[in-house]
């Protein structure tokens, strides 16, 4: 055992003149005397660089230098501290300390404290020091030694960065502008082999992340493997990978992979990047940021991706190609975006079929099914405590009736004040050029199914062309195109198109499904439209629209106008009803009518069709805002009789002379008694016709006649 004692008490020699050694080394350099250097060396970049505390030396874990109450600022605002750090700790390597140089291997800062700010100018506070750095065109200035204290070869310093590490770091956003904040906490940051020219190195980091419209934190991770170019000129992700999650499921990532470079400090950067973005599940983002989102199927905006390779400078990228995917439905295409004075975006996608409604806020039916689903359940839960509840309900009752008649007496209701018309956001419409190409292969939207839609919009700051909107509708084709300028004070739109060989029984059932009547054929339909406001209401004030309907043939159920006419010509003439079936249904050829619309209020004019040998005129308005109408018709005979299998009608008199018909009603409320006969103008044509009878034959009794005969039709069509 000799031997092992010998061996320990020569290592514990070696280890104290090694220990002797470096401290005499480190006593006889002073690193102090760099402060000033670090300092204007830190000036000529336009930033201030206060060193507080000493700089001294650690031996432990490793042997390096220390700095304490470290901070930088800008130089022109000394005071507004940028960055501060408790400690900086540099690990230099012994080598070649050994040979009285100083090489930095490792940082480690301690507990930095990072404040960037914006002022309600917009301007930055960092980036003084950003276009200070700009402005040095030439490579950094070497760290001078003063002369006399020099000794060749013996007290250099260089750096050599093999590890950087940030603890417990702070990163503090404020924007005056927006009255937004932001804290980047507990910044841990780990880089190793970070070398210029060097093999790629290994990037990890972690923080929690919140902020002033951020409900809960978010976690943040980064892992990549990346490498710098010689001269700081480039720099390789191979790959970055970038993980988001909160306490409330919200979860995101991105992967990117490729190179930023530059040829020299004079020319833009030119990117080259594969990138991937997944939000999965997407709708905790929309709670995490206070976004209240509600559609009528609560399986969409589930998950999100994004794929894109992206090719440019800083002055214009390339995305191609690009794929987005929203829940089930794949975009595929490219875009552009343009860095300019005026900043552009080209977008060109394809889709599959895409569900629209289902994205849209339920309507009115939906959320009083919802409410119907939950009252039925109530009233289950109600019954199913009954039996438990009885007793206490008797002991309520003698209560409860004291309070029924009161409870019972009629509230005044005070009208609710509309809402003030909030302005339009012109300004966020204007500012920014873009080509807008969207197709799909169906779109469900507004309860109407397209087939092949496309979109074609340009955007020329604040004046927005819609070059196209075509779909494929039902067996008709919809074509229409318009513009909406943003420039002026005020918004100006106008809008044509039309909508040809449109089946209007598939329109109807989508649109106002209905058991009671039902509408059959094609119809075309072509409008013209203007408006402007400055805001959503005064563009719906302003609305000005002149729109014509047309149609060869369409059928309308269960009315059947020819058998109306025929049973009024039938009482008058005292004449019997042709014998055959009649059809639930009115056919009506040739229709046309032309329609104006002015703000809420739609007026319809010219009604012409043809029923068989009947002619149907009329007009009619429609109130959008209290949604109801009345439509004033008239049916004329032209003939003998109303058709081949129709009644014959002796009397001239009755013959191209309209009959009088009202449709009025509410839109929720349409049947088969909407449309019946107009007593007001039924009883002036029956009273003139009457009187011209009881003229011939009755002589002075003609009134008395009359009124007998009027009595006997008072119950035709239901009056």
């Amino acid at each position: 055992m000799a031997w092992i004692k010998r061996t320990f008490i020569a290592l514990l020699i070696v280890f104290l003149l090694l220990a002797g050694a470096v401290a005499w080394l480190l006593a006889g350099l002073d690193i102090n005397q760099y402060k000033p250097q670090l300092e204007k060396l830190a000036a000529k970049q336009g930033i201030s660089l206060q060193l507080e505390g000493d700089i001294g030396w650690q031996l432990w874990p490793k042997l390096g230098l220390q700095l304490e109450d470290v901070q930088l600022a800008p130089l022109k605002l000394p005071k507004q501290t940028l960055v501060k750090a408790e400690k900086i700790a540099i690990g230099v390597a012994l080598k070649p300390l050994l040979q009285r140089k100083v090489e930095a291997e490792e940082i480690v800062l301690v507990a930095p404290q990072i404040e960037l700010t914006v002022d309600k100018e917009g301007r930055g506070n960092w980036e003084l020091i950003s276009e200070a750095l700009e402005a040095q065109s030439k490579q950094p200035p070497k760290l001078s030694i003063p002369k006399e204290q020099e000794e060749p070869s013996q007290q250099q310093v260089d750096l050599s960065l093999q590890k950087l590490r940030i603890e417990k770091g702070l990163v503090l956003y404020s924007d005056a502008q927006t009255n937004k904040e932001y804290k980047v906490q507990d910044l841990q940051v780990s880089v190793i082999n970070l070398v210029p020219g060097g093999e790629p190195g290994k990037l990890t980091a972690a923080a929690d992340l919140t902020g002033s419209d951020l409900k809960h934190p978010l976690k943040l991770k980064i892992d990549s493997t990346l490498a710098l170019d010689e001269g700081l000129n480039g720099l390789r992700l191979q790959p970055l990978q970038v993980d988001l999650t909160s306490e409330n499921s919200a979860k995101a990532s991105l992967h990117m992979r490729g190179y930023l470079r530059r040829d020299s400090n004079t020319q833009p950067w030119r990117i080259q990047l594969n990138v991937n973005a997944n939000a999965d599940p997407l709708r905790p983002w929309f709670e995490l940021t206070g976004t209240e989102i509600d559609t009528r199927d609560k399986a969409a905006l589930q998950k999100l991706s994004i794929e894109a390779s992206v090719e440019g400078t800083e002055q214009k990228l390339d995305l191609t190609p690009l794929q987005l995917k929203l829940d089930d439905v794949t975009f595929s295409g490219n875009a552009q975006l343009r860095n300019a004075e005026m900043p552009g975006l080209d977008l060109n996608l394809r889709g599959g079929a895409f569900n629209l409604d289902n994205y849209l806020p339920p309507s009115n039916e939906d959320e009083a099914g919802a409410a119907s689903a939950e009252q039925t359940e109530g009233v289950e839960a109600q019954s199913a405590q009954a039996p438990a509840a009885e007793g206490k309900k008797q002991g309520e009752q003698a209560a409860q009736s004291d309070q029924t008649e009161t409870a019972e007496k009629p509230k005044r209701t005070v009208a609710a004040k509309p809402p003030a018309a909030e302005p339009l956001p012109l300004s966020d419409l204007r500012g920014f050029n873009a080509n807008i190409s969207l197709a799909l292969d169906q779109l469900q939207a507004a309860d109407l199914q397209m087939d092949s839609p496309e979109i074609q919009l340009t955007v020329d700051n604040g004046l927005y062309r819609l070059q196209k909107l075509s779909a494929d509708i039902y067996g008709g084709q919809l074509n229409t195109n318009g513009q909406l300028n943003a420039r002026a004070q005020s918004a100006e739109a106008q809008m044509r198109g039309g909508l040809t060989n449109v089946d209007i029984g598939k329109i109807q059932a989508a649109l106002f499904p209905s058991e009671d009547v039902q509408l059959a054929g094609e119809a075309s339909v072509n409008w013209s439209a203007s408006t402007k406001g400055k805001t959503s209401t005064a563009l719906e004030k302003n609305l000005r629209a002149s729109i014509e309907v047309s149609s060869k043939e369409m059928s309308i159920s269960p009315f059947n106008l020819e058998k109306n006419m025929c049973q009024l010509f039938s009482y008058t003439e005292n004449t019997e009803m042709p014998t055959r079936d009649w059809p639930n249904s009115t056919g009506l050829q040739d229709l046309r009518a032309t329609i104006a619309v002015k703000g809420d209020q739609v007026d319809v004019s010219e009604i012409l069709a043809g029923i068989e040998n009947i002619a149907l005129t009329g007009d009619g308005e429609v109130d959008l805002k209290k949604q109801d109408f009345d439509f004033k018709l008239g049916l004329a005979l032209v003939g003998e009789s109303t058709s081949a299998d129709g009644c014959t009608v002796r009397n001239k008199r009755w013959r191209n002379r309209p009959l009088p018909l009202r449709c009025k009603g509410d839109f929720d409320d349409v049947n088969i008694s909407t449309c019946k006969p107009d007593s007001r103008r039924l009883d002036d044509l029956l009273r003139e016709e009457l009187k011209h009878k009881a003229e011939k034959k009755y002589g002075d009794k003609v009134e008395e006649k009359v009124d007998e005969l009027k009595e006997k039709l008072k119950n035709l069509f239901g009056r």
